[in-house]
């Protein structure tokens, strides 16, 4: 593939690009799938439905996609020959349908090679639908399932509206970098010297390996969905408690789980003192990206253990003021470090963690970077406040 046809405004239905480092360096993840389900207040028909996501994949090119490989495992986006977006329609017969829908939703594997990496799930009655977004970690973020369910639900309530033009095109992460956050030149002549290394073994996975991977790893693992809510008093309450404590909503949650967790698992593990805080840095990159589909988001770490002496709001308060110190570009786009490395390397890792690989090189690579075991005991992935319409036409948009 031409990387000159890579940076200039596709026509409709011919989008085509690398993928960033990020992007490829999640694509073989047996856990990647990212579920968001919307419950909509009224009846939602499959034509209907068919019809708006037809609209928002002309919309956002990243939907319609599969992943094309090169010799050297390179990634790239294409359009080329995609199937139809799945969309399956079941009835909704208890409220808590969608808990079991989703928790299976996570456990079931793309085609990364024939696409799309998207699929959708309407569980349907006269009163109340769900509708389960399922998409693939590298063609996404949690913040991108949002402004997709928000434009779903624009064109369910106006059938005739168009799809704006101009699209915006989902920039590719390290053509937009801070330069303050870019590795330096000998962080850059050591990984070019391990991928040399790497490539000499000729070391590559195919579709049936990736396929063998997520099913070793969903037999090894569980997952559960569970429900905890607060109602609208008690999150009105909670926001303007913050406020007077001079602390985040955020940092109030993290400083509740963190004390749950130690309540029921104790401190004994290291990992459980590792605190990961996801951040959107859509409003770091140098290029706008606006409300593009794709994966926007990366990490920042700190150790914190729960300390019983300390008042709730004490606590909230140092997990505030520790995140606030994290929150550099530097430290932001700290993961952008490893996306140096050979695609078929980042895959190699994945495999030797799970089992799958006997490389020497991949195991100490994989253990020097700390990623042969859990990094972190709590993840929040708190999307903030976000400004979109409730009411659309006919339908609500109840949770």
């Amino acid at each position: 593939m031409n990387d000159s046809k890579l940076n200039k405004n596709y026509p409709k239905n011919e989008f085509q690009r690398k993928m960033s480092g990020t992007e490829r360096r999640f694509l073989r993840m047996p856990n990647a799938n990212v579920v968001m389900s919307a419950k909509i207040k009224g009846l939602v028909s499959q034509e209907q439905l068919k019809s708006a996501i037809f609209k928002v994949r002309q919309k956002h090119f990243v939907l319609g996609v599969r992943v094309s490989l090169d010799d050297d495992s390179v990634g790239y986006f294409t359009q080329e020959n995609v199937p139809e977006i799945p969309i399956e329609v079941m009835p909704r017969l208890t409220e808590e349908d969608w808990i079991q829908a989703t928790t299976e939703e996570l456990k079931r594997a793309f085609s990364i090679e024939i696409g799309p990496l998207i699929r959708f799930l309407l569980l349907q009655s006269p009163e109340v639908s769900d509708l389960i977004v399922t998409a693939h970690h590298s063609i996404c973020d949690g913040r991108s399932l949002v402004y997709l369910i928000r434009d779903i639900m624009v064109f369910l309530s106006n059938s005739t509206r168009d799809v704006e033009i101009p699209i915006v095109i989902p920039a590719a992460i390290q053509d937009c970098i801070p330069s303050s956050a870019k590795p330096g030149f000998f962080y850059r002549l050591i990984v070019k010297r391990i991928n040399q290394k790497w490539m000499r073994k000729k070391i590559s996975f195919n579709e049936k390996d990736y396929q063998e991977l997520h099913q070793i790893f969903w037999q090894k693992n569980k997952v559960s969905v569970l429900i905890w809510e607060l109602t609208e008093s008690q999150t009105t309450n909670l926001v303007s408690r913050c406020h007077q404590e001079q602390v985040t909503v955020n940092c109030a949650l993290y400083a509740a789980f963190l004390a749950a967790q130690n309540h029921i698992q104790g401190d004994s593990q290291g990992y459980l003192h590792n605190i990961m805080v996801p951040v959107d840095f859509r409003s770091r990159l140098t290029q706008p990206v606006g409300e593009a589909i794709g994966f926007y988001a990366s990490g920042v770490m700190f150790r914190l253990k729960h300390n019983p002496k300390k008042s709730f709001w004490d606590m909230a308060r140092i997990i505030d003021k520790r995140i606030k110190q994290k929150l550099t570009d530097k430290n932001i786009f700290q993961g952008q470090r490893l996306n140096l490395l050979s695609p078929s390397l980042m895959d190699g890792l994945l495999f030797a963690k799970y089992g799958k690989l006997k490389d020497k090189m991949a195991l100490n690579l994989l253990k020097k970077k700390g990623l042969d075991k859990l990094f972190a005991g709590t993840i929040i992935s708190n999307l903030g406040k976000l400004d979109i319409p409730v009411n659309y036409g006919n339908w609500c948009l109840k949770a």
